[in-house]
């Protein structure tokens, strides 16, 4: 296969390279007419060229672009074929010097090579060679070969089968499922900051480990990459030093950014609104909220289609593909099982719909009272709804720890009793996908007769996340709903320390859910406001 970008390289240079690809019984390090012709072409082209080569001679991968886009070669490589046993790699340097960077460093322990070599290619004739080869704690044996000659086949797969004693040494890579690392990407003008902060929690409670962070201070995106070339080639280097697994950018991206991305970098990209959809598809337990998952996954997918078919493989689900009709490409195929899935799904949850507004009917004929609890994912409202009605809803410190919409009758005195509803938390920039597919059971909040808003009293991001919780429930037509703003995790805040600033409000209440401070004066202020 051929990796990097090719945009400018003539096609007769193209198919030499594709030429090359075959199988080299000889047990040499390089076959030196391989070596031969990827330094001549990249003297040609002014490019690095990198070429993978199995344990067997197999010539498996060649990689053109630059330092970035050759180091990521392998990792490509290693991930798409997990079966490789080995694999040593050689690229070109055209800078008058073999000397590896610590990027080929770190893509050399990343990918467990065999060998990780540099070959000068100035003049277009191959002439010193630098190779590394791992050994033990972590370091590397760096040789020099003044030139090819000099690279005796004999002893590199000598350090060959030293490098594998410490594979065998140590766990092997991966055997087991472990946690993925991500490396967080984060393009914004003002609250960069901010913005990565709640990207790692989203990302923790993924089950995801955090391993870098990327910021870029910019007031708009670059519409092909998101980020710029220059903070590409950072990422790039910082997947390899860090060893991460997977790259999400706090940025919504669009199809074609995500397709020049992934390209560019060799690693499974996402961005946000993918990462919360998978939260939420995680969290899901109810028919319904599994269906409505669903539906926003793949209207997620529907317009990030262009014919590669990486969003929708890692989406996953649905129903098998028709027959193909004449002329019908691949991505007309994919968009049309889409669609037909979001229609199907569409009918499900209008069934479910019409059930809850039956429901809904009969409750308010009964003349009973609702109370609703929203806020910002983490602020404690599950805990309140245990503290308030002993329901026993999950509660952890995860953004999105619950999902399904709980509700339980609250009995206060004689003909004081009242329905209260455990919400989904709201978060900012909520993916309009999961408000169009979960808008029928976040009207719940448009039809109760008081809502609680949870606030986290403990956060520095208060004011932002007040604000978001507000313009979500304007946009469902509750915002001239009474509410009783609840600023929660009061046991937090450090005796004699600044609280946050409020905002003024009649109806307030400091409490901490955890430990039950403040929840009776709570409750007799919604008795108070319900009757």
């Amino acid at each position: 296969m051929i990796y990097g970008n090719t945009n400018g390289i003539k096609k007769s240079v193209i198919e030499r390279l594709e030429s090359l690809i075959g199988d080299y019984e000889r047990r040499s390090a390089i076959d030196y007419g391989v070596l031969g012709t990827i330094v001549e072409i990249s003297h040609k082209i002014n490019r690095e060229i990198c070429v993978c080569i199995s344990r067997g001679g197999r010539v498996l991968s060649l990689g053109i672009g630059d330092a970035a886009t050759v180091a990521a070669v392998e990792i490509n490589l290693r991930r798409s074929q997990e079966k490789l046993t080995g694999v040593r790699c050689f690229h070109t340097h055209l800078n008058g010097s073999s000397e590896l960077s610590a990027q080929d460093m770190a893509a050399l322990h990343h990918s467990r090579l065999d060998m990780l070599a540099a070959v000068n290619a100035e003049g277009g004739v191959a002439r010193d060679i630098t190779a590394a080869f791992i050994r033990q704690n972590g370091g590397a044996e760096i040789v020099r070969y003044k030139n090819y000659s000099d690279m005796d086949s004999a002893s590199v797969f000598e350090k060959i089968e030293q490098a594998e004693k410490v594979f065998k040494k140590n766990e092997p890579l991966k055997t087991v499922k472990d946690a993925e690392r991500a490396l967080l990407v984060c393009v914004a003008e003002k609250n960069a900051r901010v913005y990565i902060d709640e990207l790692r929690g989203l990302a923790e409670t993924a089950g995801l480990v955090t391993a870098g962070e990327i910021i870029q201070v910019k007031a708009e995106t670059d519409k092909n990459y998101c980020v710029g070339k220059g903070k590409l080639d950072e990422i790039g280097l910082a997947i390899n030093q860090n060893k991460a697994d997977i790259v999400i950018f706090d940025n919504a991206l669009s199809g074609l950014q995500l397709k020049n991305i992934e390209d560019a970098l060799g690693i499974k990209v996402i961005d946000r609104a993918l990462l919360i959809l998978e939260i939420f598809a995680f969290h899901a337990v109810t028919n319904e909220g599994k269906l409505q998952v669903e539906l926003a996954k793949l209207k997620y997918t529907l317009p990030k289609l262009l014919g590669r078919g990486r969003v929708l493989s890692r989406i996953g689900g649905g129903a098998g593909t028709a027959t193909k009709g004449s002329g019908e490409t691949k991505l007309e195929t994919d968009r049309r099982h889409i669609k037909r899935a979001i229609f199907e799904l569409s009918q499900k949850i209008d069934l479910l719909k019409k059930q809850r507004d039956l429901r809904r009917e009969n409750r308010i004929g009964s003349q009973i009272k609702t109370v609703a609890i929203v806020g910002y994912t983490n602020a404690g409202k599950s805990t309140l709804m245990n503290a308030l009605s002993k329901a026993g809803v999950a509660a952890e410190n995860k953004l999105f720890a619950t999902l399904d919409p709980v509700t339980r009758k609250i009995w206060a005195d004689i003909k004081k009793e009242y329905l209260l509803t455990d919400t989904v938390g709201f978060i900012d920039r909520l993916p309009h996908e999961l408000i169009d597919a979960f808008r029928s059971t976040l009207e719940e909040v448009k039809y109760a007769d008081l809502l609680l808003h949870v606030v986290d009293l403990s956060s520095a991001d208060m004011p932002r996340q007040y604000d978001a919780v507000l313009s979500v429930l304007d946009s469902l037509g509750a915002g001239e709903k009474p509410i009783i703003t609840v600023y929660n995790k009061a046991d937090l805040i450090c005796a004699g320390a600044d609280e946050p600033q409020k905002p003024r409000l009649t109806d307030a209440a400091s409490i901490s859910a955890k430990t039950g401070e403040g929840i009776e004066p709570l409750k007799r202020l919604i008795e108070e406001k319900l009757f």
